[in-house]
């Protein structure tokens, strides 16, 4: 018996101290993580720590970044003090960003990012490229971006929360015999559109539209106006950044009045006011849900997207969209 309980004795001191152990190693590694300072070069990386809860790392974002809406409404005066180091489009300056000594830089891979990844590298500064231009991938480099700077376990609540809500609109379009066919105008106007190999082409399908554009190859593409005409989409959407891209000057254009989509009065912008929803960052499941809503309003009735905006953004920002200052334009912004 005395062998027993001086057995139990020990077991349970052991118990205790490995138990001690691990948690002093979870605090250390809790404080390490606090510590990583980040730098990004572009708007989707920049937005993806964000969502993370990754803000306070941030040391150093792409050009014009840190006067960016979400940001400054987060908090302005520490938005003010970010460094910017440059962009994807005019490369950035790897001196600027060795000198804020970061542990991680996320990139967007161009021809001049290996360079840059073997500069940075002799400063013993960690790299990461993301490039999401596919739904997999966003979920993908989530992840990867949440492994490098501390934050894996929002970053898997992120993902959670991406497959709760397009697993929704999948259920839903189940029901959706005859797919509408879409057309997004991209920045250039009415005549630019999204090709096959964008996020924004994948959006669309994931809301359950037929991106009359699919065939294209590459980035955004110019179209003609012979071509729009011969797609005959029947819904018409812009981005919000669109040039000349509101519903009311879209269908104010004589050459376009033959369209389907203009002749039904079906023509949209995606609505967010704060942030273009349409690009590759966790913001774009909510383009997704709208774009949905607003092809198949029977489908989605129950969807309530000024509810769904404040409650993504305050999830994973901090603030509802309203605190951010987000407005829904004209949601669902057909013009009658």
């Amino acid at each position: 018996m005395k062998i027993f309980k001086k057995g139990l004795i020990l077991f349970v001191a052991l118990m205790f101290f490995f138990t001690g152990c691990a948690a002093a190693v979870k605090s250390e590694n809790k404080q390490e993580n606090s510590n990583i300072k980040v730098v990004t070069t572009y708007k989707p990386a920049t937005d993806i720590v964000l969502a993370l809860g990754g803000k306070d790392k941030l040391v150093g974002v792409s050009d014009g970044g840190k006067k960016d809406p979400v940001m400054v409404k987060l908090d302005e005066s520490w938005a003010s003090k970010l460094a910017e180091v440059g962009s994807k489009k005019n490369g950035v300056n790897i001196e600027q960003i060795v000198a804020l000594k970061p542990d991680v830089v996320i990139l967007y891979p161009t021809k001049e990012s290996d360079d840059t990844v073997k500069k940075l590298a002799e400063h013993k500064i960690k790299v990461i490229s993301i490039n999401p231009e596919s739904i997999s991938l966003l979920k993908d480099d989530i992840i990867k971006v949440g492994e490098a700077i501390g934050e894996s376990e929002n970053a898997k609540k992120l993902v959670d929360y991406y497959k709760e809500k397009t697993e929704y609109v999948a259920k839903k379009l189940q029901g959706v015999r005859d797919k509408k066919t879409v057309y997004l105008a991209g920045a250039n106007g009415i005549l630019s559109t999204t090709s096959g190999d964008f996020y924004q082409h994948e959006m669309i399908e994931a809301a359950g539209g037929i991106n009359v554009s699919a065939k294209l190859k590459g980035g955004w593409n110019d179209v003609s106006v012979e071509q729009l005409i011969a797609w005959n989409p029947e819904v018409i959407t812009s981005v919000m950044y669109c040039k000349d891209g509101s519903p009311a000057q879209i269908m104010e254009k004589k050459e376009l009045q033959s369209i389907r989509a203009i002749k039904d009065k079906k023509v949209y912008q995606v609505p967010s006011n704060i942030t273009p929803w349409d690009m590759p960052q966790p913001s774009s499941i909510l383009a997704i849900l709208w774009m949905s809503k607003t092809l198949y309003p029977e489908d989605f009735k129950d969807l309530d997207m000024q509810q769904g905006a404040n409650d993504f953004y305050k999830k994973f920002y901090g603030k509802s969209f309203e605190e951010l200052g987000g407005t829904l334009v004209g949601e669902n912004n057909t013009r009658k």
